[in-house]
């Protein structure tokens, strides 16, 4: 964060616009002044158009003031002119008071529109704030939007500001708010201060449609890899630590107690049919960019939906080692890959990967993705 900006608390990620420091009022007023001589980084003061009339009547005036000697024009010129000052002062005095942050949720979808939602919040103790403009863009999809503040904040209310953000491709994306705006309160001046938010977040890869048929016969299910992983079966394998996402019907409320934190059971489950996702990305099988991309995207698809149906038991990327899949982080771990992966010239698999059923991907006509089990095609998108 830059120097200029302060934070009201390390956890609550309030920025504000840095004109005044904890400091004495005299050493406050002393920073102040500076500024307005050297302004801080991403701050600037610019003309209107209604203030660039204003400021060439001004020009007008005062030359046919100087001219005539008239003490009409000259109170006529210096009401103008007090017009543009009080502008910029109240301008400053609107930002002066105003706290903001952005809340992201820990993952977004290409494809899906995603709620990104700046907060607002007046810490003046006597004025309100009035119609700020939040220019907020995502880096890497080089989209921007403007969000206003419709209404008055009164002292110490908070308001919050939504833009509905769809990325289109999988990746880390940056969303920033790159500056604030106001032409309040006579619209001759439009003040702007930097915003001094960057937010980076994974983006998944786009869910698609598909069709998964692996054969249902004895042979398949006697291929699956039983695994003892958590689901609603009667065998208990230990007690654990709470991980955000485990269901609360599994905690043990007096092992909790005894402990004085939070404990679940792990109940094992035998799976009747469960799978390894095995995503191979040698660049001379996967030239094409657009076709790799929907091998993420199906890849990732596949994983959730095996995954709710308890039939995912771990997934693996090239020479990479196998990732067990027994909990839903372990899913959102394995998703968080496929947003890195990328093609690769060559590797060497892992042995773990052998004598399990293993769904891999090939290419298919019409940058189609076939999916194969144990040799054998079982769908395609």
């Amino acid at each position: 964060m830059a120097s200029h900006l302060t934070q009201i608390s390390p956890q609550s990620e309030w920025v504000d616009p840095g004109f005044v420091l904890h400091q004495s009022p005299v050493r406050n007023l002393l920073r102040v002044l500076r500024q307005l001589i050297k302004p801080l980084k991403g701050d600037k003061t610019l003309p209107t158009p209604t203030g660039l009339v204003l400021i060439a009547l001004s020009i007008g005036i005062g030359s046919a003031a100087y001219n005539a000697s008239s003490n009409i024009l000259f109170i006529t010129l210096s009401l103008m002119l007090s017009s543009l000052l009080l502008s910029g002062l109240l301008s400053w005095m609107n930002f002066k008071g105003t706290r903001w942050r952005m809340i992201l949720p820990p993952h977004l979808r290409a494809g899906e529109v995603t709620d990104v939602r700046v907060e607002l919040w007046n810490a003046n103790s006597l004025l309100p704030v009035y119609s700020l403009c939040f220019n907020v863009m995502g880096m890497a999809s080089r989209v921007s939007r403007t969000l206003y503040q419709q209404e008055r904040l009164d002292p110490g209310e908070h308001a919050q500001l939504d833009w509905l953000f769809e990325p289109q491709t999988r990746g880390v994306e940056t969303i920033a708010i790159t500056s604030l705006e106001s032409q309040f309160p006579f619209g001759f001046l439009r003040k702007s201060v930097w915003g001094g938010v960057h937010r980076s977040v994974v983006v998944w890869p786009k869910r698609v449609a598909y069709e998964f048929k692996p054969l249902d016969g004895h042979h398949w299910r006697q291929q699956g890899r039983p695994v003892l992983r958590p689901g609603s079966g009667t065998e208990l394998i230990n007690l654990r630590n709470y991980l955000p996402g485990d269901p609360v019907r599994l905690m043990h409320w007096k092992a909790s107690a005894r402990l004085r934190r939070p404990m679940v059971r792990d109940m094992s489950e035998d799976n009747q049919a469960s799978y390894l996702i095995f995503v191979e990305t040698p660049a001379r099988v996967w030239p094409d960019p657009e076709q790799f991309e929907v091998l993420c995207s199906v890849a990732a698809s596949l994983a959730e939906d095996l995954y709710e149906h308890d039939q995912l038991w771990g997934a693996a990327i090239n020479d990479q080692p196998v990732l067990p899949i027994r909990r839903l982080s372990d899913l959102h771990r394995f998703l968080e890959l496929l947003v890195q992966v990328q093609p690769v010239d060559h590797y060497t698999p892992v042995d773990d990967i052998m004598g399990t059923t293993v769904i891999t991907f090939r290419p298919g006509a019409e940058k189609r993705v076939t999916m194969y089990v144990g040799g054998h095609q079982a769908g395609s998108t």
